[in-house]
């Protein structure tokens, strides 16, 4: 069983690593099914290391599918900000980072999952995640000092 947090967290992953609605979703609905396949802990929900290692896969497959640098094809509408939140700020960020920053600022700054659990899922010793956190961290910030907007 893939809990409704859990389906929300993968949907939201992709939206934001890959900024592509119909892939995003097509990925999301792959990984969801990968999970469900899977025997959950005992409190109904997935280690999160598994969770990663599945995403990772899933972005790596779709990621293939798209160019780096191409105009975005999603909507705003499909997620929810705050007032005032500025969603270009990510798109600028997206654009001016790698895909490892991306994905590893997705996980454990917006989504909130461990370092080392992500480590472990990619597959990468935990001073990488760590760099590629800090990384991705001073390139957000660097992006909204410039842009003087909020993320």
């Amino acid at each position: 069983m893939v809990s409704s947090d859990q389906a929300r967290e993968i949907a939201l992953f992709y939206l934001l690593s890959l900024m592509d609605e119909k892939l995003a979703l097509s990925a999301a609905h792959k990984s969801i099914a990968q999970l469900k396949a899977m025997k959950p802990l005992e409190n109904g929900t997935h280690d999160r290391v598994d969770v990663a290692r599945i995403l990772r896969k899933g972005f790596d497959t779709h990621r293939k599918m798209l160019q780096r640098n191409r105009p975005t094809e999603m909507s705003e509408r499909i997620l929810w900000f705050p007032d005032g939140t500025d969603f270009a700020t990510w798109q600028k960020f997206y654009r001016s980072s790698s895909d490892a920053e991306v994905t590893a600022i997705v996980l454990t700054r917006i989504l909130g999952f461990p370092e080392a659990a992500v480590a472990e899922g990619f597959n990468v010793s935990s001073g990488t995640m760590k760099y590629r956190v800090a990384k991705g961290t001073r390139q957000l910030g660097n992006v909204l000092s410039k842009s003087g907007s909020r993320l």
